[in-house]
């Protein structure tokens, strides 16, 4: 049994901070605490028939989760009032949110596997607003992908909603500029594909990076940024006159690489999440258990500006092997000041006695 959050690149919290939402392997399937005191507050509307969603990022729906269902509709819905507030229908089925909506919650990135779209869920001045449809065109990712496999693991909109980002299998990164016009999307050419990283310059491929997040980089005139755990085998290279640490930050404009932890007694990274919106300039990191190792198990921030920063947190505790859900997926509130994590405890002597009692465990350091 578990009472968990989704993943560590979605919020857990509405972005007024009234509601926590946690995925439940019981029944109700999903439920809802409040954001301070964490008893329940309610369960999943009936009327919702949301097969993936998010939290409204905007403080203007702060109740509002972005979905999608299993047969091709886009909605806002209001998790309180049980009001669906927007809908789309989309080009084709999507197979769930990958990623995450732009910071203001205006734009969204949606994949079948094959192709994706971009949609404009907020249209501003000079474009009519909602319910004027603002849908791109769908976009091949699988044809010209140029990798010896092109499967798809996720798309996702970047922070500012100028790029999409495609995981491709293997975790090797792709960029495509959106057009703010036609929404349209075209391959983004990089100066250089850097040493073992996969993929080619022209086609718009970047450092390859495993459970990463985008964000906004304060420390550098708020570019788009995607921060991850080093995948391109170069930990404790040399890399382009960059020391390669297991966190490395790419700038979604040219690829540029940025190292910002120091790989000596390392421990290797998990999780990346930058869903502290109101606290830029942190990405908060979950470590595998490494005995001996700096941030052996534990759940840290490293600040974007390559300085080696480090804020430390807490142990995960959690004993992961063969269990996905087991894993701790750390997760910011807004705020940066508290950290959520799922964990069975077990690991370090913590055990409680049962691999499979995964629960939610926050760090408070307000």
């Amino acid at each position: 049994a578990d009472a968990r959050h989704h993943y560590s690149n979605d919020q857990p919290w509405s972005a007024d901070g009234t509601l926590l939402t946690l995925q439940n392997t019981g029944s109700p399937h999903s439920v809802y605490l409040d954001g301070e005191t964490y008893q329940p507050v309610r369960g999943p509307c009936p009327n919702d028939d949301a097969y993936d969603d998010r939290w409204h990022p905007s403080y203007a729906h702060a109740h509002e989760r972005i979905a999608v269902n299993r047969t091709g509709t886009l909605s806002w819905f209001d998790v309180v009032t049980c009001t669906q507030t927007r809908r789309w229908t989309l080009p084709f089925p999507v197979i769930g949110i990958g990623g995450t909506p732009s910071d203001d919650g205006r734009f969204i990135a949606l994949s079948n596997g094959k192709r994706f779209t971009v949609v404009d869920m907020d249209p501003q001045p000079p474009f009519a607003p909602y319910p004027n449809r603002r849908i791109g065109p769908p976009v091949d990712l699988i044809s010209d992908c140029g990798l010896p496999g092109c499967a798809e693991n996720w798309v996702s909109v970047s922070a500012s909603g100028k790029y999409v980002v495609v995981n491709y299998h293997g975790d090797h990164l792709r960029v495509y500029d959106v057009d703010p016009g036609t929404l349209a999307a075209t391959p983004r050419p990089m100066p250089t594909v850097y040493p073992n990283c996969s993929g080619t310059a022209v086609n718009g491929f970047i450092y390859d990076l495993g459970h990463q997040d985008m964000v906004l980089n304060p420390f550098d005139n708020n570019e788009d940024v995607i921060v991850g755990q080093e995948h391109c085998g170069n930990r404790g290279k040399m890399v382009a006159g960059v020391l390669v640490g297991g966190v490395v930050m790419v700038r979604l404009r040219d690829g540029k690489v940025t190292a910002l932890t120091n790989p000596t007694n390392e421990a290797y990274p998990y999780h990346i999440s930058t869903r502290n919106s109101d606290r830029p300039g942190w990405a908060y990191v979950s470590y595998w258990p490494a005995p001996g190792r700096r941030f052996n198990d534990e759940i840290v921030a490293v600040k974007l500006d390559g300085s080696g920063a480090v804020e430390r947190y807490a142990h995960t505790r959690t004993e992961t092997s063969a269990c996905y859900r087991c894993e701790a997926h750390a997760v910011p509130a807004r705020d940066g000041k508290r950290v959520l994590w799922a964990s069975n405890w077990m690991a370090h002597g913590a055990g409680t006695g049962s691999k499979l009692v995964i629960q939610t465990y926050i760090v408070d350091a307000r």
